[in-house]
């Protein structure tokens, strides 16, 4: 028989981090082919309303799995909560500005396409221990 040894701390976070990229990016995807639909169905503007909202989402998740996963091999707990917390005050402060931004900026806008978007991004959050566990 043979024995397994046990993973490292450096190869344990390594697959985490993987994973929590591949999730983003499978979200990603799946926004785009999602508003492509929409564009067909219902016209440009709202799948551009809706894919707005879900990048509103998207990016400052983004912004958090790179605060807390930008950096190789392992580090002490106290930075690594350091970098939990800078994470998410930066990843909320980017989702105020960002949705002001559309707000402020972009007209037309259909706001119930935005905020399907919006919140399907969020609600896609629900989906990752099942793709992260694979």
């Amino acid at each position: 028989m043979e024995t397994k040894k046990p993973l490292s701390a450096s190869a344990i976070i390594s697959a985490k981090k993987k994973a929590v990229f591949r999730f983003l990016l499978l979200q990603l995807l799946l926004t785009f082919l999602i508003s492509l639909g929409i564009f067909y169905i219902a016209g440009c503007l709202y799948g551009y309303s809706f894919i707005l909202g879900a990048l509103t989402s998207i990016l400052p998740s983004v912004y958090m799995a790179w605060r807390v996963f930008g950096y190789k091999g392992t580090r002490p707990a106290k930075d690594v909560v350091r970098s939990f917390y800078r994470g998410e005050a930066g990843k909320i402060a980017m989702t105020a500005i960002l949705l002001s931004l559309v707000f402020l900026l972009i007209k037309p806008l259909a706001a119930g396409a935005f905020f399907a978007g919006f919140g399907l991004a969020i609600l896609s959050h629900w989906l990752s221990p099942i793709v992260l566990k694979h």
